[in-house]
């Protein structure tokens, strides 16, 4: 796979250019404040994380293209607290939901578009092949979505008890966190399932124009 330095690769340049004109504007007038600068201790990490190691280590375009779409799906939810944004009023003239549920499609998000990223340095840095790839691949999701569940629970204990339960988002619900790792699960699985469909049809489709060309 040809990775491009990031002074000649104009497609990533323009993602992130949308998403930071897109972070700007979330930033204006957050529902909470103080709820919005936790949430976007994220985006700071990964910001940081990503740019230091971009030499050492540089994702697919498709790899970042899905990073900043969960990213800006965090953003939103930073903006105006999870539990409400626009999205869930939407979701609830389609359903008669009991609950907001915008956290839920972001911690779906989280595996849909986050294990192929995961699967992409398992295969090219850790150089798992295979089938161990798309499992370990999700396996990596599951595992970071229990961390940072762990994580919010720290945050709000430790740093914001007052806002504790905004920042958590649980909207009163027990099982809040294990529903929260099993959709990041199942949004995992689709994914890897996904994507080594469209490997065996690649490779198919390669090896009918190679058997073509030695006709």
């Amino acid at each position: 796979m040809m990775i491009q330095t990031f002074g000649h690769n104009r497609k990533l340049q323009l993602m992130l250019a949308a998403f930071a004109v897109f972070w700007i504007w979330m930033a204006i007038n957050p529902v909470h404040r103080s709820n919005w600068l936790l949430e976007n201790l994220l985006v700071f990490a990964a910001v940081i994380v990503f740019s230091l190691t971009y030499r050492q280590f540089a994702f697919s375009n498709a790899s970042y293209g899905q990073l900043l779409l969960f990213m800006s799906l965090h953003t939103l939810g930073a903006h105006y607290t999870y539990a409400t944004t626009p999205v869930d009023v939407w979701l609830h003239g389609l359903f008669d939901f009991e609950r907001n549920h915008y956290d839920r499609v972001v911690h779906f998000s989280f595996g849909l578009l986050l294990a192929y990223p995961a699967y992409e340095f398992l295969s090219r840095l850790i150089r798992v092949n295979g089938i161990w790839a798309y499992v370990l691949a999700v396996i990596t999701i599951l595992s970071a979505g229990a961390f940072y569940e762990l994580i919010e629970m720290w945050v709000a204990k430790i740093v914001a008890p007052e806002i504790g339960t905004m920042f958590l988002g649980t909207q009163g619900d027990e099982w809040d966190a294990q529903q929260d790792m099993a959709v990041a699960l199942y949004g995992a699985a689709i994914s890897m399932v996904t994507t080594a469909i469209l490997h065996q049809i690649k490779k198919h489709s390669l090896q009918k124009v190679s058997d073509q060309t030695y006709l």
